[in-house]
This record gives C-alpha cells, sequence and structure tokens, in this order.
C-alpha cells in the first residue's frame, strides 16, 4: 500500500513540474506580425496622395445641384412680379407657369428690377403650361424677377423657378 502512494505522489509530482514546463515553451514561441510591408503600415492618412482627384480614364459622376426659388406661386391680379436669386455655382433658369385662367399670361424673366433687362420671355396661352427653355449660358449671380401681365383679365394658377448648376440638370 505504500508503494501504490509512492507511485501516485510521484505522478502528482512529476504532472506538476511538466505542466509549467509545457506552458512557459509555449509562451516563449515567437510570433510574427500578419504584415510584412512596413511601408503601407507606416503610410499617413494626412499625406498629400489625394483619391479624389479625378484620373484620366476614371468613371467619374460629378454631383449636380438644383434649387427651386419659386414654388407654386399663386397667380393674381392682371400684374405681378416675383423675384428670385441666383446663388454662386448656379446660373441656368427655367421658369414653369400653370395657367389655369381664360386669358393668356405675358411672361418676363429680368434681371436687377422688374423693368431691368429682359433675360426670356414667353406667353403661357389660356388653360395651358409653359415652361422656358433653359438658357445656353449660364447667368449671373444676383436677383432676378418673373414680370406676368394677362391684360385685363385677373390671373388664375401656379408660378414656379427653379436654378441649377448645369443646363442639363433642367431639360
Amino acid at each position: 500500500m505504500k508503494n501504490i502512494k509512492k507511485a501516485s505522489l510521484l505522478s502528482v509530482l512529476s504532472l506538476a513540474v511538466a505542466i509549467p514546463l509545457t506552458a512557459s515553451a509555449a509562451a516563449t514561441t515567437e510570433v510574427t506580425p500578419a504584415t510584412t510591408d512596413s511601408a503601407a503600415v507606416s503610410q499617413s492618412a494626412n499625406e498629400t496622395t489625394d483619391v479624389n482627384t479625378p484620373k484620366e480614364g476614371d468613371h467619374v459622376i460629378t454631383p449636380q445641384a438644383t434649387d427651386l426659388r419659386i414654388d407654386n406661386a399663386k397667380l393674381e391680379g392682371t400684374e405681378m412680379s416675383k423675384s428670385f436669386s441666383i446663388p454662386a455655382g448656379y446660373g441656368y433658369v427655367k421658369v414653369w407657369v400653370n395657367n389655369t385662367g381664360d386669358q393668356p399670361i405675358k411672361i418676363t424673366v429680368t434681371q436687377g428690377s422688374g423693368s431691368g433687362t429682359v433675360k426670356l420671355s414667353g406667353t403661357a396661352d389660356a388653360h395651358n403650361q409653359w415652361s422656358s427653355p433653359v438658357n445656353s449660358n449660364a447667368w449671373s449671380t444676383g436677383t432676378f424677377y418673373v414680370n406676368l401681365t394677362s391684360g385685363k383679365a385677373d390671373m388664375s394658377g401656379k408660378l414656379s423657378v427653379r436654378v441649377s448648376s448645369t443646363k442639363g440638370e433642367l431639360e
């Protein structure tokens, strides 16, 4: 019985010595880094490489912007004028008139004042919708006026004006 106790004790002692030796051997195993290209790792995000600059052959979609300057303004009376502004970066204009009245409505767009330089003109027939062609060259920034007249009959309908950074956005 003494021999069994001695053998058991020896087994436990040998395991107690073997486990720490195995653990320390595993801890000293060298680990290599996952990346081997140190140049890519050390490149700063603030360096001058510009990923946003289009290069020849890139398929770049240029954002375009439009802005509704007059939104369904109610037409009233026999004469009226509504102002709108063209901000920097815009310059193309389209005007819509929905004439629900009994008389044609004459339309002019002027620059600077209601009696300023005429930039476009047209006529919305009675009970009809009219839209201006888009200007072929960008207009300058500033204040413009849509002037509407209908002779002796009161106007009825709606007016809208949209400006854009590109001609294509309004066509």
